[in-house]
């Protein structure tokens, strides 16, 4: 399993520990401006990490000499469960995504938390634009990819919104114990 997923994404793991490190010093003062926990600051870098890596970095390790600017939008469809399960790189990222839609859902107020799910639903479509605009990463713009972003950063939006009212429950809890 290990073999497939760095065969598929040899990057991915060498980025995602590197994001490591701006989610370790920023997460406090994400956490603030959200008005949410610091662990939810830290959870949406580390998410937003996970899909500049999965989805922004080379497949390989070097840039490729050239390419040219090509965006297919056409046949972008729901992929099933068996379909993620086979190729490891498409669970990558969907589990990046669904981890900012997570995130986002338990920002603050549900103001803030609408304001940053927007950012996140933006997401996909800002890694498309890249994609076309720097066709030296080696990962063409596909349609494909936006709807993938868009159903990880859905699935990640109703596991928050699950926990939401749990994670104020327990908020509140530790509110009175201080009290």
């Amino acid at each position: 399993m290990i073999s497939a997923v760095l065969g598929g994404m040899p990057m991915f793991w060498p980025g995602l520990l590197l994001s490591l490190v701006p989610a370790a010093l920023l997460n406090r003062p994400v956490g603030r401006a959200l008005r949410a926990h610091w662990v939810v600051g830290f959870v949406l870098l580390l998410g937003l990490g996970g899909v500049l890596t999965a989805t922004l970095l080379p497949e390989a390790f070097q840039l490729s000499a050239g390419g040219a600017r090509h965006c297919e939008v056409a046949g972008a469809r729901h992929r099933g469960l068996h379909e993620v399960l086979a190729a490891p790189h498409l669970g990558i990222k969907l589990a990046a995504f669904a981890v900012v839609g997570l995130a986002a859902t338990l920002a603050g107020s549900r103001r803030r938390a609408a304001a940053v799910l927007v950012g996140a639903v933006a997401l996909p479509f800002a890694v498309a634009a890249v994609r076309y605009a720097v066709p030296a990463i080696g990962r063409p713009c596909d349609a494909q990819d936006v709807w993938d972003g868009l159903q990880g950063v859905a699935l990640g939006a109703l596991l928050g919104l699950a926990a939401r009212p749990l994670a104020r429950v327990r908020s509140g809890l530790r509110a009175r114990m201080r009290a």
